[in-house]
């Protein structure tokens, strides 16, 4: 089993990565920092005779490396009640390998989301949503969400302990690895 951490924050070293590599301590994986490489808004081009995947970004690099994982952990933090634009902009792209062929089926989506306003309330339930009826179209299999909530820089890195959502969703990929 292999998994991919794609964190979609604008800070690679900020609370959604660290809530990352802790629910990810001691199980293989690899991390791609959204912020850290070049993604194009969604273009669709069904309609004309340009082709409708665009290969001039870092999306066919980061896919390659989706399509080779089983296990997928998605990490947002929230911007105005929703996840990031980086997040956004790489599920937006979906289109491409959607419209291409590319199968999705059998993946296991995990998503992790981290903000400062009440974000179980007021943002989990938009943002769990467009995974969960993404993860549906595409056929993949949405595993749960572990929100948490931190607004100070090193919130995620000083906790004692991933609190039990966390713990939950950690449980689950650690079963999945066994």
């Amino acid at each position: 089993m292999t998994t991919l951490f794609i964190d979609g924050s604008s800070r690679s070293d900020g609370n959604t990565a660290a809530l990352g590599e802790r629910l990810l301590a001691d199980i293989p994986h690899h991390t791609v920092h959204l912020a850290q490489t070049h993604l194009n808004f969604e273009r669709d081009h069904r309609e004309t005779t340009m082709p409708q995947l665009d290969e001039s970004d870092d999306y066919l690099t980061i896919m390659a490396q989706f399509q080779a994982a089983d296990n997928i952990v998605l990490g947002t933090p929230v911007y105005w009640y929703n996840m990031s634009g980086q997040l956004k902009v790489f599920i937006d792209r979906w289109f491409d390998s959607f419209t291409a062929g590319t199968s999705f089926a059998n993946k296991r989506i995990f998503l992790l989301i981290v903000g400062a306003d009440d974000p179980l309330h007021k943002a989990k339930p938009l943002i769990e949503q467009s995974i969960k009826l993404s993860c549906d179209w595409l056929k993949m299999t949405f595993m749960g969400t572990a929100t948490l909530v931190a607004d100070a820089p090193d919130d995620i890195r000083n906790l004692p302990s991933l609190p039990a959502n966390a713990q939950a969703l950690r449980q689950s990929l650690i079963m999945i690895e066994d």
